[in-house]
């Protein structure tokens, strides 16, 4: 109805990434995102701490100079940068790859894949009993993964997909294209960059 106040609902459709060849259903769909959100968002709602502080705890927190605002809940607008995060997870979760998927697209053996998995030669979601492998660690034909990516992933090992998605995908300072403006680590690799000074760079996953 046209001058309606009720919002729009927005649809999930699967659309995008059968057109970036990625088979995936629905319901596949709808379970990687919820996925991604219960390992996000908190479980319950955060409590005001100042309910359970005695009178006696509240009135030496303020001789001491503590606001108790402090430990009032988080305003709801900060709860935004999590949700965003969330929806980025289950963005990556949607545009990735399953072992047998990935197999099928590098012609090798599901074997081969779960050996670099194990090694970290490869970066990968544990998700239930499976992997997600990102579609990111792939070339742009899709057909193969992005050289020198074996020297890349194992500095991946404890980090978030969301911060690696970001840190891999979105240019780099310390990297130059040929005109001298920053390129992402992945554009770096598939222009012939060496992965070894991308490794080096990626140290500062650890150091983290």
């Amino acid at each position: 109805m046209v001058g309606s106040d009720e919002p729009s609902v927005m649809h999930l459709d699967v659309a995008p990434f059968r057109r970036a060849g990625l088979a995936l259903s629905l319901d596949e769909f709808e379970g990687l995102v919820m996925d991604a959100v219960a390992r996000i968002l908190p479980d319950h709602p955060a409590r005001d701490a100042r309910s359970e502080m005695t009178d006696a705890e509240a009135s030496f927190l303020r001789s001491a100079g503590v606001d108790l605002a402090d430990f009032a809940p988080h305003d709801a607008a900060l709860n935004a940068p999590l949700a965003r995060t969330a929806a980025e997870y289950a963005a990556i979760l949607a545009a990735s790859l399953s072992v047998p998927e990935l197999a099928a697209r590098l012609a090798v053996d599901e074997s081969s894949v779960r050996q670099r998995l194990a090694a970290h030669r490869l970066y990968g979601i544990k998700l239930g009993r499976g992997w997600r492998i990102p579609l990111f660690e792939l070339d742009d034909t899709g057909q193969a993964l992005v050289p020198g990516l074996h020297l890349v992933a194992p500095h991946w090992t404890d980090a978030h997909p969301v911060e690696v998605a970001a840190w891999f995908t979105q240019p780099h300072v310390d990297l130059e294209g040929p005109r001298d403006e920053p390129v992402s680590p992945r554009a770096w690799l598939l222009s012939g960059g060496s992965p070894r000074t991308l490794a080096a760079l990626a140290e500062e996953f650890s150091d983290g």
